[in-house]
């Protein structure tokens, strides 16, 4: 197929792209909470490991005692690096591309455009590869136009050829953005599911530390 025939611009998109939050801000934010997970695991950790043996270690009788001692503070510090590991996973960089889309986390977020493809491709197709192959036709188009301008040596055709390298460069800049949106979009969702998750496993080691307190208090509870 001939990339040379004159660029013209596309239709007006009948729906505009969808209005978000900056996502910049969103994920530092989103990264913050991580953050502050991480510091008030780390206090928990430092008290169980720090506080509680030393005030206590004194009140361990017998074999068992010292056992359920040391299971229980083997919980407490598997909960706490459990929690640090999952809530570090949110601070992990990323390397998003559009196939990451497809990730099984990002589920509603393929809903969404799913039910309104228009807001997130314009009139650039209406999945992510089609958005993506759009890109590299204005490119290609859009370079051969400029080529063909260099050369032609007749001025009513340079006239025509530079308004169709403008509506080339102009198509390839509108699908360009909606792309980089896109990729940007599916990047915030990334650490949203991670944020998610971590909370999730956050509480699984809060379970598990206050289930080894309880046995390391029990143990040094005398009987």
């Amino acid at each position: 197929m001939s990339l040379l025939t004159p660029a013209e611009p596309q239709a007006p998109e009948p729906v505009a792209q969808p209005v978000t939050a900056d996502l910049a801000t969103t994920v530092a934010d989103m990264r913050a909470v991580a953050r502050w997970t991480l510091t008030a695991t780390a206090a928990v950790g430092g008290l169980l490991l720090a506080g509680f043996p030393l005030a206590a270690v004194g009140k361990i009788h017998g074999r068992d005692d010292l056992f359920l001692a040391m299971g229980g503070l083997g919980l407490g510090v598997t909960g706490v690096s459990w929690a640090i590991w999952w809530t570090g996973e949110v601070l992990t960089p990323r390397f998003t591309t559009l196939r990451a889309l497809e990730d099984r986390a990002l589920g509603d977020l393929r809903t969404a455009i799913a039910a309104e493809p228009e807001a997130f491709f314009g009139p650039f197709g209406t999945t992510a590869a089609a958005l993506d192959a759009a890109c590299r036709t204005h490119a290609t188009v859009a370079v051969r136009l400029t080529e063909l301008l260099a050369r032609t040596g007749d001025e009513q055709q340079r006239v025509s050829l530079a308004a169709s390298v403008a509506a080339a460069h102009a198509n390839l800049a509108r699908a360009t953005a909606r792309r980089r949106h896109l990729v940007e979009l599916i990047h915030a969702w990334q650490v949203r599911a991670a944020l998610r998750r971590a909370r999730v496993q956050t509480l699984v080691g809060s379970l598990l530390v206050v289930v080894g307190a309880v046995l390391f208090l029990f143990a040094t509870g005398g009987k």
